[in-house]
């Protein structure tokens, strides 16, 4: 046991504090017209948020029997577009940012670790005026398709960096199996969240350590995880 070390409550981004759902269908459809390919169901809507986007993207050109080297031409039509609007339009899930304030209040350090790409992000959270709440924020750079794994790593490395950081207690709240998939390698809790883009099923079986159906029963989930004392 490292004496003083804290736990940190760590947050993915969209699904889970921010309600993305419509700058990125309207960024998408708008991309994929560009590019002669039709606009997405809102199934498979649903794949384009959790992991990288040149990932999700290139499943898009393989079903369409597209060329692969395409992916970084939709990845500009797409982000070009997306820069301004999803400011514009960022809305916080009912009682996630007033939770992200209380948590902060109380002395817990709480984080947002996404796989948008850090430059999307920090003005989202500006926006929904949680930026200054946060101790860490991490999310790749424009030019790669980083794991969530490897962002989380950063993260964590971070958090150890400004202060002793009790892993055992920590925690990665996310909607989708990306989420939880990074945090078992770190030995992090991993907790879900049903308001997202994820499922209960994926999320079980993902292996989350519970999952919460809205804010409070969130809180209280993050109550009943023990720090060091």
């Amino acid at each position: 046991m490292i004496v003083g070390a804290r736990r940190a409550l760590l947050f993915d981004l969209d699904g889970c504090i921010v309600d993305s759902t419509e700058p990125i269908r309207v960024c998408l459809d708008a991309a994929f017209a560009e590019h002669d390919l039709p606009a997405l169901t809102p199934e498979r809507l649903r794949e384009h948020v959790g992991p990288p986007l040149q990932v999700s993207l290139a499943g898009v050109l393989a079903r369409h029997g597209r060329p692969p080297e395409l992916v970084d031409d939709l990845v500009l039509a797409y982000r070009s577009r997306y820069a301004a609007m999803s400011v514009e339009r960022a809305v916080a899930y009912p009682g996630v940012a007033e939770l992200v304030r209380r948590l902060v209040a109380d002395g817990e350090r709480v984080g947002v670790v996404t796989s948008k790409p850090q430059r999307f992000a920090v003005p989202i959270l500006e926006a929904l005026g949680l930026l200054h709440e946060l101790a860490v924020v991490v999310g790749p750079d424009l030019t790669e398709a980083e794991p969530k794994t490897e962002t989380l790593r950063r993260a964590l490395d971070h958090l150890d960096d400004h202060g002793a950081l009790d892993r055992a207690g920590t925690v990665m709240v996310g909607d989708r199996h990306h989420d939880i998939d990074a945090a078992r390698p770190h030995g992090l809790v991993g907790i879900g969240v049903l308001w997202g883009f994820g499922t209960r099923d994926e999320l079980d079986a993902a292996g989350a350590s519970a999952v919460a159906a809205d804010a409070e029963e969130l809180a209280a989930l993050l109550r009943a995880v023990e720090p060091l004392a």
